[in-house]
C-alpha cells in the first residue's frame, strides 16, 4: 500500500485489493469510501492528478 500526495496537500492510499480479480482501491484519506479500478485506472489516476510517493510498502494486506 502506498501513500500519495498531491499539489494540494491532500494524501491517498493506492494499492491492490483483490490480486485474483486485479482490483485496485483508492482512498482519498480523511473521506469515507474509496474508488475500486483495475491497475491500468489506478496508474491513470496517479498520473491525471500528479500524485507524488509520500510513503512506500510492499506488505501484502
Amino acid at each position: 500500500m502506498n501513500k500519495y500526495q498531491d499539489k494540494d496537500g491532500n494524501q491517498y492510499y493506492v494499492y491492490e485489493y483483490n490480486s485474483i480479480l486485479g482490483v485496485w482501491r483508492i482512498e482519498k484519506i480523511g473521506e469515507h469510501g474509496f474508488k475500486e479500478t483495475d491497475k491500468r485506472g489506478a496508474d491513470s489516476f496517479i498520473v491525471a492528478n500528479q500524485l507524488t510517493v509520500v510513503e512506500e510498502s510492499d506488505c501484502e494486506n
